[in-house]
């Protein structure tokens, strides 16, 4: 009998051990459960954290990027007036065109303001939109149209009204899957301007750019046009007063009052040199010529920029004439460099 109770004593605490034991594991693998649930948790909140930051930060270079794109825009808009202003002997629109707007973007320029700001003139006529661009002070051979094709066709001409007739310019054809693009490209050497003109169209066959860049040519722009200078006459203008032109060069004839003149002369020997004479004469009515003895002349150099490079000043003291042979022409002796020598000046 009590060996009966001792045995059931010693497996009623065996039972209790067993129960205990299994406790203990259930409640162990409960506190790594709620671990791992919690480092989960943990990974999760980072995570989103991580890419609410990466949203924000990518929305910030959206918005950065966007705002330097505005700011690197070059261009800016401007009146005709400001146009005018900023290029000597600039276009104007054909009488016929709606101007969508006038725009300039600034040049790095010297001390001397050179280049000027590129000039643009958007307008639309007869269904199609054209471009033309201006700038002053650059090279014969820069590319001032922005568009930059293997031209299919290229023809050179000569403008009528641009030049006093004398303005060699050159059309230039691009077709491209049934689209057309048109340019036509000038450049006036006389004061070293150059000028651009161009339209796209899905036809252009039959179609004259020449024609209008014809039309665009303004008299009032010229640079020697308007009221006269300080020191100027503002008596009668003779009429052999004016602008006149001989191969790479031109020379200007304007009075000065008591029968004086002021002589400017512009001579180009190559895209990059170039030279200017200035004189004061004196017009002699029974000879129809002026003499000059105190003409001062600067060598110009021009660098790849079309900057001035170098300024040299060969004399002050030259001497010579302009005869005057009719209201068209006159013949300029020049006698220290001969420069003009058997040729005749033409308006």
């Amino acid at each position: 009998m009590k060996n009966r109770l001792i045995s059931s004593i010693m497996m009623a605490t065996l039972a209790l051990e067993l129960v205990a034991c299994g406790g203990a594991k259930d409640t162990d693998t409960s506190k790594e459960e709620a671990a791992v649930t919690e480092q989960q948790e943990d990974a999760a909140e980072e995570a989103s954290s991580e890419e609410a930051s990466a949203e924000e930060e990518a929305s910030e270079e959206t918005a950065e990027s966007a705002e330097n794109t505005e700011i690197a825009n070059p261009w800016r808009e401007c009146t005709e007036e400001e146009a005018n202003a900023a290029c000597p002997r600039l276009f104007k629109a054909p009488e016929d065109a709606v101007v969508n707007g006038w725009s300039l973007m600034d040049a790095n320029s010297n001390e001397n303001g050179v280049p000027g700001a590129l000039v643009e003139l958007d307008f639309r006529m007869e269904g199609m939109d054209y471009t033309a661009r201006a700038q002053y002070g650059v090279g014969e051979n820069e590319d001032i149209s922005g568009i930059y094709y293997d031209w299919d066709n290229t023809e050179d001409i000569t403008l009528a009204n641009w030049g006093e007739g004398h303005m060699p310019a050159k059309l230039s054809r691009h077709i491209e899957d049934g689209w057309m693009i048109d340019l036509c490209t000038w450049y006036d050497i006389e004061i070293g301007i150059a000028y651009s003109l161009s339209v796209e169209a899905e036809d252009l066959e039959g179609f004259d750019l020449q024609a209008i860049a014809e039309q665009m040519y303004s008299a009032e722009n010229e640079p020697y046009v308007g009221e006269p200078e300080e020191g100027e006459s503002q008596g009668q203008v003779q009429s052999f007063e004016g602008q006149y032109y001989a191969g790479r060069g031109n020379l200007s004839i304007t009075g000065q009052g008591d029968d004086t003149y002021l002589i400017e002369v512009w001579w180009g020997s190559s895209a990059s040199e170039h030279s200017e004479w200035v004189m004061h004469g004196t017009y002699n009515e029974s000879t129809q010529t002026i003499t000059y003895s105190d003409c001062e002349k600067h060598d110009f150099v021009l660098n790849e920029n079309g900057e001035v490079d170098t300024d040299d000043i060969a004399y002050t003291d030259g001497s010579g004439s302009i005869k005057i042979v009719d209201d068209s022409s006159i013949i300029w002796t020049d006698d220290q460099d001969h420069i003009a020598d058997d040729l005749t000046l033409e308006r």
